[in-house]
């Protein structure tokens, strides 16, 4: 299992500081992209990671930060490691009610666009996405599966949003995606014997009045043999001089995980 974090940032993270919370998960079919924010595109051109290299996108939930693949849908057409436009379509994979909406909001970025042949056509969305409805799916060897997370929570109204249980068949790990603080899942996550880490979105300022995220606060009231299996994203930078205890660490701008047989 090997995890490459393009950006451990927020929604609203300097891109001089770090770059939002997207990562790759390195398959046997190429890496896996878990979001796909405005600066990912930037992220891996740094890290040496054609576009065309991705072999799909997995979305959390609809935040610019974590859905705007439009950038690297045009690369992986218009672009190519030799420098040949490569003509590719792009995987996005997740729940329905992700994957449909992000289709339909990309129509009018994406729905006209110019071929191989030279010729303007209007069938962009479907030409160039491959919209794959699941909430499970095995690339290369990986299992994905979406589980529910509270994020934007009301008394009428929820939006979708969800975490990932990723399995490589030796080791799991668990990827938060945004939510609010609800440690039961994360109870559950540390109890599973093959759980190599919890990846957890982690906001260091003070929770306030209309925050959907989990903040420090609440993290750090975790029992320690919870926290230890803890991994903090999401968070941009960690505040200095601050002890994280009994948490494993947070993670950092193209940070690697890696975990052996």
């Amino acid at each position: 299992m090997e995890i490459t974090f393009l950006g451990s940032g927020g929604a609203f993270c300097d891109y001089r500081t770090n770059y939002q919370n997207n990562a790759l998960v390195q398959t046997a079919e190429g890496p896996v992209m878990l979001d796909c924010g405005a600066t990912a595109c930037q992220s891996l051109r740094e890290l040496g990671v054609h576009p065309s290299a991705v072999r799909a996108v997995l979305f959390t939930h609809l935040h610019g930060d974590h859905a705007s693949p439009e950038q690297l849908i045009w690369e992986r057409v218009y672009t190519g490691p030799d420098g040949n436009p490569g003509f590719l379509r792009t995987p996005l994979v997740g729940p329905a009610a992700l994957v449909r909406p992000l289709c339909a909001a990309l129509e009018p970025f994406i729905g006209v666009w110019r071929d191989a042949s030279g010729e303007t056509r209007a069938d962009g969305v479907a030409a160039l996405v491959e919209a794959v409805v699941t909430e499970r799916v095995v690339i290369g060897g990986v299992e994905f599966v979406w589980f529910r997370v509270p994020h934007v929570v009301g008394a009428a109204v929820e939006k979708d949003a969800f975490g990932l249980r990723i399995d490589d068949g030796r080791r799991v790990v668990w990827w938060s995606g945004d939510t609010t603080f609800s440690p039961d899942w994360v109870r559950g996550a540390a109890a599973d014997a093959r759980t190599a880490r919890v990846f957890h979105e982690c906001m260091f300022i003070p929770p306030f009045r209309g925050t959907v995220h989990t903040h420090w606060d609440e993290l750090r009231g975790l029992p320690a043999e919870l926290a230890a299996r803890l991994t903090l994203m999401h968070h941009t930078a960690v505040p200095a001089g601050l002890d994280l205890g009994p948490v494993a660490g947070a993670a950092a701008r193209h940070q690697v995980f890696r975990w052996g047989e």
